[in-house]
């Protein structure tokens, strides 16, 4: 067994933390676990259950999770979420990973109880284990994956993701990230029309319906694309908002001046 660091960001992670670090504990090296400066004791709790822990403010999940993989003692990492659980196939799999510089794995994604087959939330292939010499976190915030420059394989068994999710906290969890979302494209100078964000909303929902196969799981499965779909028009909607109100105060500093308050001669 090659030496693995197992890494997890968590701010405020409090009910989760111990779990995500049980579940990972025995098939790796070490468990690291970065605090973001949780207000809950999910540090303490971390510890408690056998973690390493450091802390740095949240700046961004890809800038977080690439100083989680920097603090690693270990070239071999695997990245787990808060919110995630090693399943024990997938562990021994862990432990025989060779031949390769990174592998993806499956995520089963689960709703008010039940894991989804389809809706593009299965098999839901993520490059979680990989080789930081020839790796590296990417992307746009909330939205991060690894890039890695090397040979990808698979690893079978399966990450169980968000067991304890109900509709009303998927609703609320995608407008989250459809606000960060919003505010990542807007700090990129990104500012899209009315069309772009009914294109890229309806996109989505047709995407979840077919390639998706979203009807495989009834109810839920119409739900999980109607949600993210809504939650997509959103992001571009409030990127635009923000974008438009970036460009009056830049004009308010242009005719005001950066240290001329209004109404001085």
């Amino acid at each position: 067994m090659q030496p693995i660091s197992a890494v997890i960001i968590a701010q405020n992670e409090a009910p989760r933390i111990a779990g995500a670090v049980a579940s990972v504990r025995p098939w790796v090296t070490e468990v690291l676990v970065l605090d973001g400066g949780s207000g809950d004791g999910t540090a303490e709790i971390a510890r408690s259950a056998g973690a390493r822990v450091e802390v740095h403010p949240f700046d961004g999940f890809v800038s977080q999770k690439q100083r989680a993989t920097d603090l690693a003692r270990h070239d071999l990492v695997f990245s787990l979420d808060s919110d995630e659980l090693v399943g024990p196939e997938l562990g021994a799999a862990l432990q025989r990973a060779a031949g390769f510089d990174a592998w993806r794995l499956r995520r089963r994604n689960y709703l008010d109880g039940k894991a989804l087959r389809a809706s593009g939330w299965y098999p839901d292939w993520r490059i979680r284990l990989f080789d930081r010499r020839v790796s590296a976190w990417t992307g746009t915030d909330p939205h991060d994956h690894v890039a890695c420059t090397g040979r990808v394989g698979r690893l079978p068994g399966h990450l169980h993701h968000d067991l304890d999710r109900t509709l009303e906290t998927y609703r609320a969890g995608t407008f989250a990230h459809a606000e960060r979302g919003a505010r990542s494209l807007a700090e990129h100078g990104v500012s899209p029309g009315v069309a772009t964000a009914w294109l890229h909303g309806s996109g989505h929902l047709v995407r979840k319906l077919t390639s998706g196969a979203a009807w495989l799981d009834g109810r839920r499965g119409l739900q999980v694309a109607w949600i993210g779909a809504v939650g997509v028009l959103h992001k571009y909607r409030r990127a635009a908002e923000l974008a438009e109100a970036a460009d009056v105060e830049s004009e308010l500093e242009v005719s005001v001046g950066p240290n001329q308050e209004w109404g001085e001669a």
